[in-house]
């Protein structure tokens, strides 16, 4: 028994087509994830390495140890026996050439980047006579906010990630339920 062309209603041949419209740019292919590896995760996952809160509170505890009456290669070598692997080796390199008196740069230099604000105020501190100290405590405060900023703008654009798979799921829900009968419904009057 075949259906005649003529039964068939308009608004719902149209209401299918849209649907399958809006749908198809939805679907992706992905591959299972099972099948995944942790070689294929990106690389900067495992590069980043401790945060810049791991350091600020080893400059607090360096503070600290020279606010007690140590040397500052006392106070690093003291801190880095206190602090987990990658840090503790950088740290103890460093307050090691501290200790002995030999130019500390190649040490920081090994240290990385993630210690080139505790650099930076032994640095100056020594330049301008003044004990280091207080200056640590100061960029630990300054690296700590720093972590809370990018933590914010993460927060941020993590927000706007999320809204826009949401409209682009609820906005050609809108149109199919709410829109698309209505114009229907009015070229159906219109055309009678």
């Amino acid at each position: 028994m075949s259906v005649p062309t003529s039964a068939v209603d308009p608004s719902l041949l149209v209401l299918l087509v849209a649907t399958t419209a809006a749908l198809v740019p939805l679907v992706r292919v992905r591959a299972p994830r099972a099948s995944w590896t942790p070689a294929d995760r990106p690389a900067a996952t495992h590069s980043r390495g401790p945060c810049s809160a791991d350091v600020a509170e080893a400059l607090d505890l360096m503070a600290l140890a020279l606010q007690g009456g140590v040397s500052l290669g006392t106070a690093a070598r003291t801190v880095a026996l206190e602090l987990d692997e990658p840090l503790r080796a950088e740290l103890d390199a460093v307050g090691l050439d501290l200790l002995d008196g030999v130019d500390a740069a190649p040490s920081w230099d090994r240290a990385g980047a993630r210690w080139e604000p505790a650099r930076r105020t032994i640095e100056v501190a020594a330049l301008a006579g003044v004990p280091p100290g207080p200056a640590l405590r100061q960029t630990a405060t300054d690296l700590r906010r720093g972590s809370v900023a990018r933590a914010e703008v993460a927060t941020a654009r993590l927000g706007v990630r999320l809204v826009l798979p949401l409209g682009l799921a609820f906005l050609p829900a809108f149109v199919l339920t709410t829109v698309a009968p209505l114009v229907l419904a009015l070229v159906r009057d219109l055309s009678w």
